[in-house]
Parts: C-alpha cells; sequence; structure tokens
C-alpha cells in the first residue's frame, strides 16, 4: 500500500468516525430530552470538545492498537474489525446473496478508492475532481478571510493591553467579538459601544469568558479543518453544535456572576443586535467581514441552513432563564463519557480493512472459485430434453 493510498484511508475513516460520533452524540441529547434531563451548557460544550479532539487523534489510536496486534499484545480474538465480523455472518448463513456479489460488495470501497487516486475516467475522475476543487475553493476561502480578518484588526486602534490581551477598538465592527493572533489575544469593542458604559462592561465579561474558554482556539481549528471536511454534511451539524453550545456556555457563566444583572445582560444582547444590524445595513456593498478565527458576541449574518440570527438571540434569552440544568460531578459524568469513547475509538478500530487473510475469507474465496466452477460446469452441459 502507498502512502498515498493509507492518507486516503485515514482521510475516509476521520469522515466516517465524525458521521458516527455526531450521530451518537445527537441521539445521546435526545434520549436525556426524553427523560427531562439537561445538562449545563459548560458540561455539554467541553464533552463536544473533546470527542472531537478524539475524533482527530483516533488515527493514532488505531496505529497503536494495529501495532499492539503485531506485537501479539492484544490477543486476535480481541481483534474487532467489521469486515472480518460481516464475512463471519456469512459463512454461518446470516446473509443470504451470492458468495461472488457478496465478495464485491466487501472490495467494494477499496475499488472505488483505488478509482478516485488513479483518477480513472468516470466516477474516480469526477470525484477526484469535485474533491481537488473543494479544497482548493475553501482553502482559498479561508486564506482570504485571515487576510480581510488580519487587515480588520490593523485597522482597529488600540485601547488599553493587559499581558498578551490587547482592547481594540473598531469603527466598522458589526458586533463586538474576540481574535488571536500567534502570541496575543483581542478583543474588537465597536466604538459606538464606549457611550454605554454599563454594557461596555457587561460585553468584556462576556469577551474574557470567551478567552478563558479557549473558544477563539477551538473556532481556529474548526476553521482549518473545513476545507477538508466540506463536502460531510455532519462536519456542519457538529460546528453548528459548537457555536450554539459555545454561545449559551458563555452566557451561562457570565450570568452566574453576582455583579451581573440578568435582566440588563438580556437588555445588552438586545442593543448589541439592534447596532449590528444597524451597522450591517449601513454597510451593504462594502466589503464584506471574515469571522475566521473570531468569536462574535452574537451573530447578526445570515447563513444558509441555520437558524435565523433571531432565532438564536431568542433561544439565549430564554437559556439564561433555565435554572434546572444538571452539573453531576466529575466521577459520574467519566462514567457516562466513557461509553461515548468507547464507540468513538471501537468505530475508528472496526472499519479499518483487515490486516491480513484470514481462515474465514479464505473459505470465502474457496466458496467463490466453487460457484465460479459450477457456472462454468453447468455451460458446458448438454440441455436436458
Amino acid at each position: 500500500m502507498t502512502l498515498l493510498n493509507q492518507i486516503f484511508d485515514i482521510y475516509i475513516d476521520l469522515n466516517i468516525t465524525l458521521a458516527v460520533t455526531a450521530l451518537v452524540w445527537l441521539a445521546v441529547k435526545l434520549v436525556m430530552a426524553r427523560h427531562g434531563r439537561k445538562l449545563a451548557f459548560t458540561v455539554q460544550l467541553g464533552l463536544l470538545n473533546g470527542l472531537f479532539a478524539i475524533i482527530i487523534l483516533s488515527p493514532a489510536a488505531v496505529a497503536v492498537h494495529q501495532h499492539m496486534q503485531m506485537a501479539q499484545v492484544v490477543p486476535a480474538a480481541l481483534s474487532v474489525n467489521l469486515s472480518d465480523y460481516v464475512v463471519s455472518q456469512y459463512l454461518q448463513g446470516g446473509i443470504a446473496i451470492p458468495a461472488e456479489d457478496f465478495q464485491s460488495l466487501l472490495g467494494m470501497r477499496g475499488r472505488y478508492s483505488e478509482a478516485v487516486l488513479t483518477m480513472t475516467p468516470g466516477f474516480g475522475m469526477g470525484v477526484a475532481l469535485f474533491l481537488l476543487a473543494g479544497f482548493a475553493w475553501f482553502g482559498t476561502r479561508l486564506v482570504a478571510n485571515f487576510v480581510r480578518l488580519n487587515r480588520m484588526l490593523s485597522a482597529c486602534h488600540e485601547w488599553r493591553r493587559n499581558g498578551q490581551v490587547q482592547l481594540l477598538l473598531s469603527d466598522r465592527a458589526l458586533v463586538p467579538f474576540s481574535a488571536r493572533g500567534l502570541f496575543r489575544h483581542y478583543v474588537v469593542i465597536p466604538s459606538d459601544l464606549l457611550a454605554q458604559p454599563d454594557d461596555l462592561q457587561l460585553v468584556l465579561k462576556h469577551e474574557f469568558q470567551h478567552l478563558r474558554q479557549g473558544d477563539v482556539n477551538w473556532e481556529i481549528g474548526l476553521e482549518l479543518l473545513r476545507p477538508l471536511f466540506f463536502w460531510n454534511p455532519f462536519f456542519y451539524v457538529w460546528k453548528s453544535e459548537v457555536e450554539r453550545l459555545r454561545e449559551l456556555a458563555c452566557d451561562q457563566k457570565v450570568a452566574e456572576s453576582r455583579q451581573v444583572d440578568l435582566k440588563a445582560y438580556c437588555m445588552c444582547l438586545l442593543r448589541a443586535a439592534q447596532a449590528g444590524l444597524k451597522k450591517k445595513q449601513e454597510q451593504l456593498g462594502q466589503e464584506r467581514q471574515g469571522n475566521v478565527a473570531a468569536v462574535a458576541l452574537l451573530e447578526v449574518q445570515d447563513r444558509l441552513l441555520r437558524r435565523s440570527p433571531a432565532q438564536k438571540l431568542r433561544r439565549r434569552v430564554e437559556a439564561l432563564l433555565e435554572t434546572d440544568r444538571l452539573r453531576p460531578h466529575w466521577g459520574i459524568l467519566c462514567l457516562a463519557v466513557v461509553p461515548m469513547i468507547a464507540v468513538v475509538l471501537l468505530s475508528a478500530v472496526s472499519i479499518q480493512k483487515p490486516a491480513d487473510w484470514s481462515q474465514d475469507r479464505l473459505m470465502l474465496s474457496a466458496i467463490v472459485n466453487l460457484e465460479r466452477l459450477e457456472t462454468i460446469n453447468t455451460f458446458g452441459q448438454r440441455p436436458l430434453r
């Protein structure tokens, strides 16, 4: 197997693992909602970020597992491979299709992968060109958005600086947002907000909470991965869920402060949305602002296939009024998280290609050869009269 084949297999495995994990997350949310259990938003955000980190690191875990198998540290009886399991079920009579068709289904992924990598005319070339065009388009957009954001930060006026955190004033920013460079963190405040000291204090609390939670770092990571997962709908489901929980978790932490009045915080969000929409209308036709590596106080941009900014603002206000969300003990939380982590890692391991030809696969190959021989002999027989 060439290096290119290995990289492409890892890429496909990551997409499959992401899809499985997203489905597991949505299923767990549905079950908890049915039973009236609601976790605190900070807990949900931590779980979601942790699971995503496990997804990205799953190829390394798979490599370690395969190395342990080769070193016979893991017994062959404990190996987990979906393909081998399906072959075993077929030999036991659990799957009733012709052996040759079944073998063809098992090799479908390998044939399609080879067709894409070699750009075979037809399906292979079409998929290869689609992927290359997508990587190029979203990669170019990523670079352009980083450049646009850098220009916007350069056009801001420095207000204050505290260590690695720099407060900037902007005449163009629609709403307050946080961003970062290689060594510094930035909090950008619309200049108009200086005339509203009460709102300014709440906004700063919100943006500083984003920095403490590491939200900007996670946003950078997701945006860097977008060109690779551009075609996977589960990536957008995951990113939308992270964005939703990120803001709700931040609101929750700020609202828990004794120095923050809940009504004043909700009105601050409303006024920020009104000011942002007003600036958006005034800036129509001008250069569009990028949102890469930035975490805004709230969203005033309309986005395709997502809830409108008004719906998001309403959901945030409603969430602030919910006081019955659970904060389980870390021990109980670990017990609940372990099965989810196990599902992610088992999914990543089970979809790997078999290491070699097992006894079951040799039996399947023998059955296929017997069927082909029987077909040849049948053609050679003289028809009965």
